[in-house]
């Protein structure tokens, strides 16, 4: 949340609490490395899997791991309770109500159940943000519809509008898809 209430970024934020360096001495291959473990944890990703991605041994991976978790309780905290949400009432839901159902979360299977459960964590986060983009294009289009800008959405990629317009009138553009999206 600091990171966020100052405008930093959040992967090299932290890198910086991880790997116990100063914000402005975090290499790129701290910040990846914490993009992997912001990301990874989130999915599942053990100590093995962690240290393979960002070329440390299982024991140092899970020295990170356990690092993350100290500083951010915050995480699973939210982790347990949304495997224990999801067991109880069969389905996750996004910040605006969209519902995942998810059959295998009470499974006998330990590998379906994990399957599960990763999604249960993940699908709210993933979902919210899915449903975000595409009220911002319900609002971009609608503007774009009453504004004067010779302008189109061309496609989406994520949390990311691709607008072709005139040169001439990017920085108007820019206004638009500013007050719409943010």
């Amino acid at each position: 949340m600091n990171a966020f209430r100052n405008n930093l970024d959040v992967h090299t934020a932290t890198a910086a609490e991880v790997f116990k360096v100063e914000l402005h001495e975090v290499s790129s291959d701290q910040r990846r490395g914490a993009k992997a473990i912001n990301f990874g944890l989130i999915y599942g990703m053990g100590a093995q899997k962690l240290g393979k991605d960002i070329g440390v041994d299982t024991k140092t991976a899970q020295a990170y791991i356990d690092t993350y978790f100290a500083r951010y309780p915050g995480v699973r905290e939210y982790m347990d309770r949304t495997r224990a949400q999801a067991a109880d009432q069969g389905y996750v839901e996004t910040f605006f109500g969209r519902r995942l159902y998810l059959p295998e979360i009470n499974s006998n299977k330990p590998q379906e159940r994990a399957a599960a459960e990763r999604t249960a964590i993940n699908a709210p986060m993933q979902g919210t943000a899915a449903d975000i983009i595409k009220r911002a294009m319900i609002n971009v289009d609608a503007a774009l519809r009453e504004s004067d800008l010779d302008a189109k959405v061309v496609m989406q990629v994520h949390d990311e509008l691709v607008v072709e317009v005139a040169e001439s009138q990017v920085e108007a553009l820019s206004e638009l898809l500013r007050s719409n999206m943010e």
